[in-house]
């Protein structure tokens, strides 16, 4: 009896090795294509990252390799990089600790980190105009700083060729955050959070005009593809989404929604489209309320700009199919709000 125990276990593990192991040979295959897939890519990969006590703005290779930091500066602490259409400039978020009390502003630069300038003080997330000729923003709420992402009012477009800037012609835009401009100029695309009558709702906004369209997507942190088609978000704490967009009928909505990554433990925000629209990077790390743990850092849910957690970036290709990919893998560090810029080669 016990000879036969143990053949029926042995036939059992054999079964078991030749069911599974296949599929874990095909997983890694896959994991290896996609990186030699991303190794060949002209684009990179922006991000902010907390080290040396200081936030700062890296600049990495597609496929995670060769991270250079650009902005260096240890009495400043740079967030959310936002590349040009074009790749030749960054826009960020700029802290400054002054008395203990913190000044929010937006600065951009060249992509290289040189002729670095000042756009506007006391604001929120910036974005570009698809000419890279503006940058758009909202201003904080209150004269005193908030973390709180959505303490915001008001829209504003900075010209970089003037040094002037104009206020949307929507008086009423109030609570925005993480606002994206589309390609055709006509539309912004933003999460609200408890202003102009929603609860929380990812919206379409008139780019010269006072008209609103609740998308209907669920969730926040929407970004458009290069050219307007298709929009990533995370749907809720737990999972990034892609979409088509379609902003050019009369009743803008998306459609066909795709699950990059799901995971029932870890919180997935911050998604960003590769320039050919092929890839998805994003955030992975903790939920929930995290406690300041150092200069530059504030006590706030773990997702928000500003609030150190053991974060790190993954991608996977934006059809949904194959591995997701960690880009860097460092518990020490924070490396989150991914943004891809464009390299020399354009599609």
């Amino acid at each position: 009896m016990q000879t036969k125990i143990r053949w029926a276990s042995l036939l059992f593990l054999w079964f078991a090795s030749t069911l599974f192991m296949p599929r874990a040979d095909a997983a890694e295959n896959d994991e290896a294509a996609l990186r030699a897939e991303l190794r060949s890519s002209p684009h990179k990969i922006l991000f902010e990252s907390y080290r040396d006590d200081n936030w700062d703005i890296f600049l990495m290779n597609a496929d995670g390799s060769g991270q250079r930091n650009l902005t260096k500066t240890p009495d400043v602490h740079e967030l959310y990089p936002q590349a040009s259409p074009d790749g030749r400039k960054i826009c960020f978020l700029a802290d400054v600790s002054t008395d203990g009390k913190t000044t929010r502003n937006v600065d951009y630069m060249n992509a290289d980190g040189s002729g670095r300038k000042r756009a506007a003080e006391k604001v929120r997330e910036p974005c570009w105009a698809p000419d890279g000729t503006k940058i758009a923003f909202c201003k904080q709420e209150f004269s005193k700083f908030n973390v709180t992402d959505y303490v915001s009012k008001g829209l504003y477009i900075y010209d970089l060729k003037t040094g002037t800037t104009r206020q949307h012609p929507n008086k009423k835009i109030h609570h925005l955050y993480v606002i994206n401009w589309s390609a055709d100029s006509r539309w912004f695309v933003s999460t609200v959070h408890g202003g102009m009558g929603f609860g929380h709702a990812i919206l379409a906004l008139g780019a010269d005009g006072d008209r609103v369209v609740d998308l209907k997507a669920g969730g926040c942190r929407p970004c458009l593809s290069d050219d307007g088609k298709k929009i990533t978000w995370s749907r809720d704490d737990h999972t990034i989404c892609v979409a088509d967009l379609n902003l050019s009928s009369q009743a803008p909505a998306i459609s066909n929604v795709t699950v990059i990554d799901h995971r029932k433990k870890a919180h997935l925000y911050h998604p960003d489209f590769s320039p050919d629209g092929k890839y998805v990077t994003y955030s992975v790390g903790p939920g929930g309320r995290v406690l300041k743990s150092g200069p530059g850092t504030h006590t706030q849910v773990a997702e928000m700009i500003g609030v150190r957690g053991q974060w790190n970036l993954y991608l996977r290709r934006a059809n949904g199919q194959g591995p997701a990919i960690r880009l860097t893998d460092d518990a020490s560090l924070s490396n989150k709000e991914p943004e891809w810029i464009r390299g020399a080669s354009k599609e």
